[in-house]
């Protein structure tokens, strides 16, 4: 079984980079790394600056059933910060698949999270409280881009697909130590190359 580590979280993205030329689908690829290794480095304000993310962003996120829509600027602010405030923004994809459009981006993926026997993610699990465990599912997802910036993230879970491994404690990193694995990666997605690719849309 295949155990989450935090410093693949780009893998698929960079094997669409690998192969996509069209300079317009590169730009939102590019942004789309950014913001993942942004976000599980906990930087999530950098998210949402006017170079990467459309003023009124509309999230649909569907888990398990349950759809949560977060329309606009305000609402996916505290969304994101409630993540990072809890140190529930350690995650990412075991395997992905990435593709690109002039719509935006499109993923197949199988995503997960090492957590304590506490999380409230394992609630109504049979799991010891002292153990570690992987929770994985799988998703797809759709990210409209408008004008070079993100415009939202649509996520449907496949339901069925939800199970929890107990894995060795050393899998579980807390965000501090995500954020320092990921400096030299976050390093390699400068904003300056984001912004440089904006002008791509205004011509």
């Amino acid at each position: 079984m295949k155990v989450f580590d935090v410093r693949d979280i780009t893998e698929g993205v960079d094997a669409a980079l690998a192969v996509v030329e069209n300079p317009a689908h590169r730009h939102m690829l590019k942004n789309y790394r950014r913001h993942a290794l942004l976000e599980v480095s906990g930087h999530w304000e950098d998210i949402l600056i006017p170079a990467m993310t459309a003023d009124h962003p509309v999230y649909r996120i569907t888990e398990r059933g349950r759809t949560l829509v977060l329309d606009g600027m305000a609402e996916v602010r505290a969304f994101y910060s409630g993540i990072v405030s809890e140190g529930a923004n350690v995650f990412g994809a075991l395997e992905e698949n990435v593709a690109v459009s002039d719509h935006g981006i499109f993923i197949e993926a199988v995503f997960a999270q090492v957590v304590r026997g506490t999380d409230p993610a394992l609630a109504g699990e049979d799991v010891e409280p002292g153990g570690v465990y992987q929770v994985s599912h799988n998703f797809a997802a759709c990210w409209p881009y408008r004008e070079g910036r993100l415009a939202g993230e649509y996520i449907y879970d496949d339901s069925g697909s939800w199970r929890v491994d107990e894995v060795d404690p050393a899998a579980l990193i807390s965000p501090a130590e995500a954020r320092a694995l990921l400096a030299p990666s976050l390093a390699r997605s400068p904003l300056s190359e984001i912004e440089k690719g904006l002008a791509l849309f205004t011509r």
